[in-house]
């Protein structure tokens, strides 16, 4: 037999009434709310003569109303000199046979726990800007509740550690794309720092921890997506992978020696297409390019492909194929940088202007047959709808306006034969 059910079966029968169990209630709830002290008083109802018949044998006195106010101090003296088994902490227990909890003893040690890992984390990452990056984990609660916390944050140090300055006044890395010299890759960071390959993986709290200090030690919101999170860690010289990601390229030649100029030599000479990863690049120790006269960045391979089929004579191109990543910003930045006049062509939806909008400015490269004229000449009335959220071309106002006026999109595939006749005429 248990203490607590002994307890139980020592309690007086004054205290053990069922019609107290109400009046009870509410005491251990003040009880415990005042950290287990039995002061103040509680207001307590009793809707029936027996009801005030058993309050008042409890409280010692004649309760003649349906309610009555309950000094906690007197009644934990009664119970201690009258109920045989202790004051109000032991009858509590005793009544509903668990001990009654000290609740801002409780939120202090929850507290306690929460900051636990957040000092940790001050303590390990001891930089300027390691408060900014404890108060987001503060505020978003990432480690809060969690049993690895200090797992978590022991391994984020490590990375952290590795990949930051910590000089007082040194400025955060300037933004690099994985073509620098010493770009490696996400998995094998994780697999050299923490012994998992997958540590870092895009869907694990750890990489949303490091993330965010990240942000902190560029002075920087922590990016929302994926392809901003990438241009962060590319900060550091760190790529999610180095094969994964490609650009699509047509008469792009490097300078130096090595096995990316070959094989760029080769699509040359035999007018293919090929692709550039970031492997390549970094076996290349970098970004060091020629090009034909003229240079076109375009959105879709199709027009790539158009271009390599007719071998227009003087151009080279680089295809986005969509959204830009990592690779293709890098050998766009490249070319822009040392060559100047990059042309861009794109479609002429929300999303082909919202690409054109962000490769404009920066690396200033030139739209090419994207004018409001070029939109109404390949315009059809049954073409496909325009979707999405509007965007204010930042070159040209009187396209958006256009745009907005048909509401009918024209994808670049459409625009292909005469993009080929003045590419010709260039």
């Amino acid at each position: 037999m248990s203490r607590t059910h002994e307890t139980r079966e020592q309690l007086p029968s004054w205290c053990a009434h069922p019609q107290l169990r109400p009046v009870w209630e509410r005491i251990r709830d003040r009880f415990e709310k005042e950290g287990l002290e039995a002061h103040g008083r509680v207001r307590v109802v009793v809707d029936s003569r027996e009801g005030r018949h058993a309050l008042g044998e409890l409280l010692g006195r004649t309760v003649v109303l349906d309610h009555a106010n309950v000094d906690l101090t007197e009644l934990d003296q009664r119970l201690a000199d009258r109920s045989g088994i202790g004051g109000l902490d032991a009858v509590l227990t005793a009544v509903f046979g668990t001990p009654p909890t000290d609740r801002p003893a409780r939120r202090a040690a929850a507290r306690a726990a929460r900051e636990e890992p957040l000092v940790l984390a001050a303590e390990l990452v001891n930089t300027s800007w390691s408060p900014q990056w404890v108060a987001q984990l503060r505020r978003l609660g990432l480690l809060t509740g969690r049993a690895d916390a200090t797992e978590l944050v022991t391994s984020a140090a490590v990375v952290l550690n590795h990949l930051t300055p910590h000089d007082e006044g040194s400025a955060p890395p300037a933004p690099a794309w994985p073509g620098a010299v010493g770009t490696r890759s996400r998995v094998e960071l994780a697999a050299r720092l923490l012994g998992d390959a997958h540590g870092l993986d895009p869907d694990t709290v750890l990489h949303r921890v490091v993330l965010h200090g990240l942000a902190a030690a560029s002075a920087q919101q922590t990016p929302d997506g994926a392809r901003d999170r990438d241009a962060l860690w590319a900060r550091y010289g760190i790529a999610p992978d180095l094969l994964s990601r490609t650009c699509l390229v047509w008469r792009l030649r490097a300078h130096d020696s090595g096995p990316l100029t070959d094989r760029l030599d080769l699509a040359h000479a035999s007018g293919d297409p090929v692709h550039v990863t970031d492997w390549d690049v970094r076996r290349a120790g970098g970004l060091r390019l020629s090009c034909e006269e003229h240079v076109l960045v375009c959105e879709n391979p199709r027009v790539l492909e158009a271009f390599a089929e007719q071998q227009v004579p003087g151009w080279t191109v680089v295809c986005t194929a969509g959204e830009p990543n990592l690779i293709v910003r890098s050998i766009v930045d490249a070319l822009a940088s040392s060559v100047g006049g990059v042309r861009y062509h794109g479609d002429f939806d929300w999303g082909g202007i919202r690409i054109a909008d962000r490769l404009i400015d920066p690396p200033h490269l030139v739209p090419w047959l994207m004018e409001v004229d070029d939109y109404l000449a390949a315009l059809r009335p049954d073409g496909p709808p325009l979707v999405g959220t509007p965007v204010e071309p930042s070159w040209s106002p009187e396209l958006g306006a256009a745009m907005r006026a048909h509401g009918r999109a024209v994808h670049e595939e459409s625009t292909l034969t005469r993009m080929l006749v003045e590419a010709r005429r260039v």
